[in-house]
């Protein structure tokens, strides 16, 4: 099964999906016709990003996932949560974060998914308020240049400037889980 995974920086923080990213939502949303019903059932996937400081005060990225299968093979797919947590142990919560949203892009239209502001005091890991609560193979478009469905996801937020973050930045980790039908 083919897959590519493309990364994009804009501005303060880059943000990049792990392997693992791709190969989940590879394995939960590009499933055949003659799948295993084990795959049916919650999946977590897993991506990172970069909030470096700079004189600004926001951060975006976008990241985008391609599939060999149509995503409409399998009989659904629900985003359940999305949650972040700063990689670095000496991070104690993620107040240095005003607010993050998570949009998908599917011909020029940007739908929320997930967002948060404020960050909760004293908080490592935060989840995200889930936005959208329909079936996210709509997300998915056919890609010929990929030759296969893509989705794309656009990342962006504002940052505390007032808070002490590393110069080299911090990672953030997001796990997302989805339920495939």
């Amino acid at each position: 099964m083919s897959m590519l995974i493309r990364i994009g920086r804009r501005a303060v923080a880059s943000l990049f999906l792990t392997a693992r990213t791709g190969a989940a939502l590879t394995a939960a949303l590009a499933l055949g016709a003659s799948a295993c019903a084990t795959v049916a059932g919650e999946h977590e996937v897993e991506a990172k990003f970069l909030v470096k400081p700079t004189s600004q005060s926001t951060f975006s990225g976008w990241s985008e996932v391609s599939i060999a299968q149509d995503p409409n093979s399998v009989d659904g797919a629900e985003l359940r949560f999305i949650r972040l947590e700063a990689r670095d142990n000496n991070v104690p919560d993620l107040t240095f974060i005003k607010s993050i949203t998570a949009e998908a892009v599917v011909d020029g239209v940007a739908t929320v998914v997930a967002k948060k502001a404020p960050m909760p005091a004293g908080e490592r890991i935060v989840p995200l308020d889930r936005a959208y609560h329909g079936d996210i193979r709509e997300f998915f478009y056919e890609d010929a240049e990929n030759d296969g469905y893509t989705v794309h996801v656009d990342w962006h937020g504002e940052v505390d400037l007032k808070k002490t973050i590393p110069a080299e930045g911090v990672w953030m980790r997001v796990i997302i889980a989805i339920r495939v039908e």
